[in-house]
């Protein structure tokens, strides 16, 4: 079945907002003042990519679509993704309502976001910065040095937000 960007984001944000009412309910890890909400998902070599915002964590999200060189594989393996920042390990994951898609984890618990506002305003940063290549992005060691970025930068400090020379 081919991909829609828009129903792909409100069918995601459906299965999350049941895990929330039934799996998380009630769980002290979740951070009240923050809901589901898919940010940014876009279209990536044939697959469908988002940031997906919870009360208990914060997950970079592919979806394949039909044609994809990037299926999820068993439950639990970790497939690494190419973007033009980089390569990022993933978590490969099944829904019912969703089918096979892949994860990797940004902030979890996200009890250092005091709003929804926050939290989102970093989902579309990172979603920014996933999708620039880094021409001076060193081979041998993965780590970031161009004119916006410090020096040494990992990449989950690049996808985590802490990648500008004004924030530690």
């Amino acid at each position: 079945m081919p991909l829609n960007k828009d129903e792909t984001a409100e069918r995601l944000s459906r299965v999350f907002r049941r895990i929330q009412e039934t799996r998380m309910h009630g769980l002290p890890i979740l951070n009240p003042n923050l809901f589901v909400q898919v940010v940014d998902g876009r279209f990536h070599a044939g697959d469908w990519v988002g940031i997906l915002i919870t009360p208990w964590c914060m997950n970079l999200v592919l979806i394949p679509g039909p044609d994809s060189a990037h299926r999820p594989g068993p439950l639990g393996t970790k497939p690494s993704i190419g973007f033009p920042a980089g390569d990022f390990e993933f978590l490969a994951s099944e829904e019912a309502e969703l089918g096979p898609f892949c994860a990797c984890s940004l902030f979890s618990p996200m009890g250092d976001f005091p709003d929804q506002a926050s939290a989102v305003a970093t989902a579309e940063t990172i979603m920014r910065t996933l999708f620039v290549a880094d021409a001076d992005q060193s081979p041998r060691t993965g780590e970031c040095s161009g004119d916006r970025l410090a020096p040494g930068i990992s990449r989950r400090q690049l996808l985590s937000g802490r990648f500008r020379r004004d924030r530690p």
